[in-house]
């Protein structure tokens, strides 16, 4: 029996957009399904071009048709920083020299919980003794600044290219007397300062 050439390249494409339909649909159910403590913020990650950033933002944030564009642009020297308002708060991705993701921050339109993080207290807390619920103990413990009125939980990941990324977490300002915040406001990715050199010599050599 003679094979129909016109059904069968129609089967071909209904396969492949099966297949593109398949895997919008998993990538965005895999950032809905990702852990805040994961090395992306809607499927953004450090190194990657801006074709394939705002590509990930437009599929994981269900963005709509006629919004694949950031809402605002602003340069900063030779880098560029976007600005997306999302109903989960506003996100921040900073391109070095235009071309390369070295930043990504989002600040959360309702704060997630330390508790709910599992982060500790301190770097030295032993928060994972006896049958207590287990902390992550991946991170260290600070302030963003000198004044100490936001605290930073942070953790060094190793990348494939040579340069390391930082993954943190801030605080909702402190209140008066020093009482410590639950509240997290902030989640940023961001290149190891030490490592920005490196980094600079990974994307440029693609």
């Amino acid at each position: 029996m003679p094979i129909n050439q016109s059904r069968l390249r129609q089967s071909a494409l209904l396969l492949v957009a099966l297949c593109i339909s398949l895997g919008t649909t998993e990538a965005a159910r895999g950032q809905v399904a990702g852990s805040p403590h994961d090395a992306d913020i809607f499927g953004v990650r450090v190194g990657m071009d801006v074709p394939t950033a705002l590509q990930a933002v437009f599929v994981n944030a269900k963005r709509q048709p006629g919004q694949e564009k950031p809402d605002a642009l602003h340069n900063e020297g030779n880098d560029k920083r976007v600005l997306y308002k999302l109903k989960e708060g506003n996100l921040q991705i900073v391109f070095a020299d235009g071309k390369w993701v070295r930043e990504i921050q989002m600040e959360y339109a309702k704060p997630l919980m330390q508790d709910d993080l599992k982060l500790l207290d301190t770097s030295n807390t032993f928060g994972n003794a006896g049958g207590e619920t287990r902390h992550d103990d991946r991170y260290s413990v600070g302030f963003t600044g000198d004044d100490k009125k936001e605290r930073y939980w942070w953790r060094d990941e190793n990348t494939d290219a040579g340069y390391r990324i930082r993954i943190g977490f801030v605080s909702a300002r402190l209140a008066k007397g020093g009482l410590s915040s639950k509240e997290i406001v902030r989640k940023i990715i961001s290149v190891v300062p030490e490592d920005k050199n490196k980094f600079a010599k990974a994307v440029a050599h693609g």
